[in-house]
C-alpha cells in the first residue's frame, strides 16, 4: 500500500467515533444483504432457466408435430402462428452448426432431442460466423426438410420494483444503523460533557452509573476521580485557609508596633506592606469561603469555620 493511498485513506476516513461506526456497520450490512440478493436472485434465475427449458421444449415438439402433419406448401402459413415472442422458425438451413456446446446448452438441446423423439435431430448453429451473436436450432422434419429456429437472447428481466424495493431497504438499514450507533455513543457524549465539567468545577453532580456495562465503568470511575480530585482540593483549601488565619496574628502585631515607629517614612511603608498582606489573607479566607462544600463535607466545612474566626 502506496504512502499516498494511505493519505487518501486517512482523509477519507471519519474522526469522529459515530462516523467510523456508521461507515463500518452500513457497510457490513450492505455487503450482507447485497450477497444475499444474488444469491436469491441467481437461484431464482436458475429455476426460471430449468422451467423455460422444459416449456420451450415441449412448445417447439409441438410445433415440430404441426408442421410434419401438415403439407409442405401449408407450412409457411404456420410459421407466424408458430413463432413466439423469443424465437422464429425459419424453412431452411441456415447457420453454421456449433462445434464445441458448452455443458448448459448441451443439456438443454438434449431435453429438446428428448421431447422430438427419435425421428427428429436438433443441434445449435450460429448465423453469424465467428462473431457467433445470433444462435439458433436446426432440426429436420420426418420428411428430411429443414426447419431452423432463430433466437432473439434477452438478458434477464428484472421486475420494475425491485430497484426501489432494494433502495427502501437500503434506507432501512441506514435509519436503523443511524439509531444504533446513536444509543451507543450518546453515554460517550455525557462522559465528554462530564469531563469537561470536571475541569471547571469539581462540585458537579456525578454520574449516573447505567448504560452499558463498559460505560457503566467509565462512569463509575470517572466519578472516583472526581471525588479523589475534589478531596485533594479541599485539603488544598484547608492548608490556605488555616494559614490565612493563622497570619492575622502577626500581621496585627507588625501593625501595633509599626504605629511607635518614630520614623514616620518608615512607619508609612511597613503600614503599606501590611496592608497588601492583609489583601492577600482576605483573599485566601475569601477563596475558602467560595470552595465550601467541595470533597468530604467535614473536611472542607471545618476548614471553612476555622477561617471564618474572628483573630
Amino acid at each position: 500500500m502506496s504512502v499516498r493511498f494511505r493519505r487518501m485513506a486517512a482523509r477519507l476516513w471519519p474522526a469522529s467515533l459515530f462516523g467510523r461506526l456508521a461507515i463500518i456497520l452500513f457497510s457490513g450490512l450492505v455487503a450482507a444483504h447485497v450477497l444475499a440478493f444474488v444469491l436469491i436472485a441467481l437461484d431464482r434465475l436458475a429455476i426460471e432457466d430449468e422451467l423455460g427449458s422444459k416449456f420451450a421444449a415441449g412448445d417447439i415438439a409441438d410445433a415440430v408435430a404441426i408442421l410434419d402433419h401438415v403439407e409442405p406448401e401449408e407450412r409457411p402459413a404456420w410459421l407466424d402462428r408458430l413463432s413466439r415472442r423469443h424465437w422464429r422458425y425459419i424453412l431452411s438451413d441456415e447457420g453454421e452448426l456449433e462445434a464445441e456446446t458448452p455443458k448448459r446448452r448441451q443439456a438443454n438441446i438434449a431435453r429438446l432431442r428428448a421431447a422430438l423423439g427419435p425421428d427428429h435431430d436438433a443441434n445449435f448453429v450460429h448465423f453469424d460466423p465467428p462473431q457467433r451473436l445470433r444462435r439458433g436450432i436446426r432440426m429436420h422434419l420426418k420428411d428430411g426438410s429443414p426447419v431452423t429456429i432463430e433466437i432473439f437472447w434477452q438478458g434477464p428481466v428484472i421486475s420494475p420494483w425491485l430497484p426501489a424495493a432494494l433502495a427502501a431497504q437500503l434506507c432501512i438499514i441506514a435509519f436503523f444503523v443511524w439509531l444504533a450507533i446513536k444509543l451507543a455513543t450518546q453515554p460517550l457524549a455525557r462522559l465528554e460533557h462530564a469531563a469537561h465539567s470536571l475541569g471547571s468545577d469539581c462540585r458537579s453532580e456525578p454520574l449516573p452509573e447505567d448504560g452499558p456495562k463498559e460505560v457503566a465503568r467509565a462512569a463509575t470511575a470517572l466519578n472516583a476521580m472526581q471525588r479523589r480530585i475534589a478531596e485533594q482540593v479541599a485539603e488544598r483549601i484547608q492548608i490556605l485557609a488555616a494559614i490565612s488565619h493563622d497570619l492575622q496574628t502577626p500581621i496585627t502585631r507588625m501593625r501595633l508596633r509599626a504605629d511607635f515607629l518614630g520614623d514616620s517614612d518608615a512607619r508609612e511603608k511597613l503600614q503599606g506592606d501590611l496592608q497588601e498582606m492583609q489583601t492577600l489573607v482576605k483573599q485566601g479566607l475569601a477563596l475558602a469561603r467560595d470552595y465550601d462544600g467541595i470533597g468530604p463535607t467535614a473536611t472542607a466545612h471545618v476548614a471553612v469555620e476555622a477561617s471564618r474566626e474572628p483573630s
